[in-house]
């Protein structure tokens, strides 16, 4: 949703036997070059069909796009090309001046990388041969240069803009009329920045050794996971991870290294090392004596004795390291806590004292305990989740969720899945922006089905925003298309909702409006504090709307704030429209974007003639949403029903009582 215009960008890199995309885009030109056309070329420089290039694998290859010259701009070609057994891909840029009068071009690319919630690290602000990302959680680096110019490059969280320096100092150059300019670039994707400089460095003729370490505890285990921090000259030159046995092969240049050495997010060690030329692997042994970590072995069951998905929170104390397990886009271990589909893991801890919440949601009884975990050896965590909140004929649901399909936020799918059923979330559509989605894949790789039912749907994201934004839930999910086979958004917001009510040939589905202002939606569209009627076609096609958050139903007044902005509040103008005669059923959702402790916190109980979530049928949902057979609430819930004296018919939340 966020990575948008990228004809002619590169969106995928990574290599074959340690997959691990982290790349956005790249875009050649700083998109200032609206590419429109490309051609495939096979390892003998022939134009082929461009499907047919995807079955080329072992074999050089070619792409180039082109954009035509138009006034002030020139003709630009740009050709990403791949040798047979490539550690690199090289992209060249060729621009010409069609025209009669001089030109001045930009040598500038830009790189978009998210990692303003990963544990990221890209190359510091200026000038240098390589720029370089790495993302040292999930696995994967990226390094840029060119054979003949320097790279200045700037960042932020998300993009890094790439100026490439001549002689002058300058990045730009003056094309006359019916002169060329080619800019060369090599892009180098790795598992980490060690074995990318290692490339990098072989491009420029630089010599690498390879190199083993195998990390050992006191107690001669391995140590898997162990983040390596290699310094050369007192700067950092990389970093890189063990593997499962504790095991990391790579290439490091001559010379001495320091090494700084963590796991689970602790600092475990010092040492230093001499790399010396040699074309066999040279193996170091680092055995950490100062290090001997204890493990929990969790077996966590409800009250029958069965396996219960649930989240296990481990708070150090007296002394004790904090672990952070992983940044929160992680799955299973993120932060502090630990996610179990079935509530039995393993997990690496350091040695000492833990506070430890074990829950599920709500109508579970969480458990609070001490744990010691002895140096080199397993503490045993047993417990049984006690579910004391009953909830017959109602189930809990959450209609706003979202992870990196959605292009907004880099969280992981399956985290998502882990966070919604271990808060008993009971069912659970899915939201992404601008893309129908499903969890089914996930549901089924976990094996919780029994625990949790979904749907197929998406949240389609317009401008102007905060404003158009529609949750719609079932959509017809079709792989390998465009936005899943989903409609696209309109800046004008009752069309935007109209074409998401009425796609897939006008199918019933469940339209919420999402957190709106509205006096915005139905008050006043313009904005300038008279009564126009706002997007009043929007109305009737509004099955329910978000109104949280619901604390605010405690202290209500017309205001709020919300993250240190004043604004309207929204479950008061709710009250209000409920006031004037204009009846919309009200829904909260957590609305979260990564997975430490992201869902949960607030829930709907949807009225359902099931209690059992693989029973759930999802049109179920829809029609009891539709209808306000729903309490809104971030925990506890009051069961209200009314007949009429002498009849024993009754009505419960969002139904009539005449």
């Amino acid at each position: 949703m966020t990575v948008r215009d990228i004809a002619g960008a590169l969106i995928d890199l990574t290599t074959r036997d340690e997959a691990s995309d982290q790349l956005s885009a790249f875009y050649p030109g700083k998109r200032a070059y609206p590419f429109r056309r490309a051609q495939a070329f096979d390892a003998d420089g022939k134009p082929v069909n461009l499907k047919k290039a995807a079955a080329s694998q072992g074999k050089a290859g070619a792409v180039t796009v082109y954009v035509a010259a138009a006034d002030n701009r020139p003709a630009v070609e740009t050709t990403y090309s791949l040798d047979a057994g490539a550690k690199h891909l090289t992209i060249v840029t060729k621009y010409t001046n069609t025209g009669t009068k001089s030109l001045t071009v930009s040598l500038v690319d830009d790189i978009r990388a998210d990692g303003g919630n990963e544990d990221m690290v890209k190359s510091p602000n200026g000038s240098g041969d390589l720029f370089w990302i790495q993302d040292r959680y999930w696995g994967q680096a990226y390094g840029v240069d060119s054979p003949s110019l320097q790279i200045r490059s700037n960042s932020n969280s998300r993009t890094s803009t790439l100026e490439y320096i001549g002689e002058p100092g300058d990045s730009k150059v003056t094309l006359a009329a019916g002169k060329s300019f080619t800019l060369t670039r090599r892009i180098v994707p790795g598992r980490n920045l060690l074995d990318v400089k290692a490339v990098a460095g072989e491009l420029r003729g630089k010599k690498s050794h390879p190199v083993e370490f195998r990390l050992t505890d006191k107690d001669g285990r391995s140590i898997p996971d162990a983040r390596l921090e290699v310094r050369r000259s007192g700067k950092t030159f990389g970093w890189a991870t063990t593997d499962g046995e504790g095991k990391l092969s790579t290439s490091l240049p001559e010379g001495e290294c320091q090494m700084r050495i963590s796991a689970l997010g602790v600092d475990i060690g010092r040492r230093t090392l001499s790399v010396k030329p040699a074309e066999e692997v040279q193996p170091f042994s680092l055995s950490l004596a100062g290090y001997r970590p204890g493990r929990v072995a969790a077996r966590i069951t409800d009250t029958s004795g069965k396996p219960i998905p649930c989240k296990v929170e481990f708070i150090a104390k007296d002394g004790t390291p904090q672990p952070n397990f992983g940044p929160v886009s992680a799955a299973f271990a993120v932060g502090n806590l630990r996610y179990s589909e079935s509530g039995k893991f393993t997990q690496q801890l350091p040695a000492g004292k833990y506070d430890v919440i074990i829950s599920r949601g709500p109508e579970y009884d969480a458990i609070f305990t001490e744990l010691i975990v002895p140096p080199g050896k397993a503490a045993e965590l047993k417990a049984t989740l006690k579910r004391t909140v009953k909830t017959p004929g109602w189930v809990s649901a959450d209609f706003h969720s979202h992870s990196s399909p959605s292009g907004d936020n880099t969280g992981s799918q399956l985290g998502r899945v882990l966070n919604l059923v271990c808060e008993h979330i009971e069912f659970a559509p899915c939201t992404e922006h601008n893309r129908v989605s499903t969890y089914a894949p996930h549901i089924k790789r976990l094996g919780i089905g029994k625990h949790i039912a979904t749907v197929s749907g998406m949240e389609l994201t317009g401008r102007p925003l905060p404003l158009n934004h529609q949750n719609v839930f079932p959509m017809k999910f079709t792989p390998h298309t465009q936005d899943g086979g989903g409609p696209v958004t309109d800046v004008d917001p009752e069309k935007q909702i109209e074409r998401a009510t009425l796609w897939d040939n006008r199918s019933d589905k469940f339209v919420q409006q999402n957190h709106p202002d509205i006096g915005w939606l139905f008050r006043d569209k313009d904005g300038n504090g008279e009564a126009d009627g706002g997007y009043a076609r929007s109305f009737p096609l509004i099955d329910a709307m978000e109104i949280h958050p619901i604390d605010n139903s405690l202290h209500l007044g017309p205001f709020e704030t919300l993250r240190g902005r004043k604004g309207n509040s929204r479950i008061f103008n709710w009250l209000q429209l409920h006031n004037q005669g204009f009846r919309i059923p009200g829904v909260v959702n957590t609305d979260p974007h990564y997975n430490f402790h992201g869902s949960g916190w607030l829930r709907n109980w949807i009225q359902s003639p099931t209690d059992s979530p693989a029973k759930i049928d999802h049109m179920d949902m829809v029609h009891a949403a539709e209808q306000g057979r729903s309490i809104m609430s971030n925990g506890p819930y009051l069961e209200v029903s009314l007949r009429e004296d002498g009849s024993q018919k009754r009505v419960t939340a969002g139904q009539d009582l005449r």
